[in-house]
């Protein structure tokens, strides 16, 4: 395009408009760097910087704690569930284990009532001058089972303490009765044949036991001696028969078989050993009548402590089969409550 006036338009203008002459020219366009922030400004940018690192700061603070707190609450809350669920197991643990020691205790009862039918059949037939010698035998056979082992892995220390209380009596007085059976046991087996020999000396007695005299010093003492071969008392005495007396030697006291002479008359105690024979109703008491006593009496024991006394009501007891029954209820209360 030719130039207008001999000047040329300036770049980027479209040479089809044409500038008119007294057109000022076109200053240039000068380039200058952005103002500085005042001190004031700075001061503001510096504090409102350090104040959004503190709250990073405090923040970031905030965040490890609550992170702390959430991971403890965590823990608790696992401690508390775990703790639950421990007691829950043992609570469970404790029904059923109820439901077990109840079966055992009405089992150890039914025990304990065939062992009081057996006592009252064996008094009768003792009362009667005939010995229970089957008694003997029964009461090894019965054993009520019930011990400290019925107790093991029950959970006995979850049970309400009144229960608990009447579990722990009961069970060591189950074990004290069986004792007491064993010894009553012992004891008919002890008896047995003195008392049968006894009762059958009663229609034809006989002369067991003799009396002795012998000096000691200026002193005379009689002795009481078994015969060693008992004679009729009904019939005639031997005029000289043996006995057994306890002689002192250097190891102690020890039974000897001494020849006496029955004494008829003159000094009892001078010479040779002299006896006379006891009149077989004056010792009956101190025998056979004493044996029968005591077995009547062991008796009378394992009765009461199965029964309950009921003699006297200011030392009345329950016995032991009623305090099995109410154990037994009061454990499947506990066995119930699911």
């Amino acid at each position: 395009m030719p130039s207008v006036g001999g000047i040329a338009p300036p770049p980027g203008i479209s040479p089809g408009i044409p500038l008119p002459p007294f057109a000022p020219a076109p200053r240039p366009v000068i380039q200058t760097s952005p103002p500085k922030p005042t001190a004031a400004a700075q001061t503001i940018k510096v504090e409102v910087g350090e104040e959004v690192e503190q709250e990073r700061r405090k923040a970031s603070k905030r965040t490890a704690l609550y992170a702390s707190l959430a991971a403890l609450l965590g823990i608790a809350v696992g401690f508390a569930v775990g703790g639950t669920k421990e007691r829950g197991d043992r609570a469970k643990l404790a029904i059923e284990g109820a439901a077990a020691l109840e079966k055992d205790v009405r089992a150890a009862n039914a025990k304990m009532e065939e062992l009081t039918k057996k006592l009252e059949e064996g008094a009768a037939k003792l009362s009667q001058k005939s010995f229970p010698a089957e008694l003997t035998t029964e009461l090894g056979a019965i054993n009520v089972p019930f011990d400290a082992t019925n107790l093991e892995g029950k959970q006995i220390g979850s049970l309400p303490g009144r229960v608990m209380r009447q579990l722990l009596a009961y069970t060591t007085s189950v074990q004290d009765l069986n004792k007491t059976k064993d010894s009553l046991k012992n004891l008919l087996t002890a008896a047995q044949s003195s008392v049968e020999k006894s009762w059958k000396e009663q229609d034809e007695p006989v002369v067991n036991f003799s009396v002795v005299f012998r000096r000691d010093g200026d002193k005379t003492l009689a002795e009481l001696v078994p015969n060693k071969a008992p004679f009729p008392f009904g019939k005639d005495w031997p005029a000289k028969y043996a006995v057994t007396r306890l002689e002192r030697t250097q190891q102690g006291l020890k039974p000897a078989e001494k020849e006496a002479t029955r004494w008829t008359k003159g000094d009892i105690a001078g010479g040779d050993l002299q006896a006379l024979p006891v009149d077989p109703q004056s010792v009956a008491a101190f025998t056979s009548e004493q044996i029968v006593f005591k077995l009547r009496g062991a008796m009378i024991d394992v009765r009461q402590l199965l029964e309950g006394n009921k003699e006297n009501p200011a030392t009345e007891t329950a016995g032991l089969i009623k305090e099995g029954d109410d154990l037994a209820n009061e454990l499947r209360k506990v066995s119930l409550a699911r």
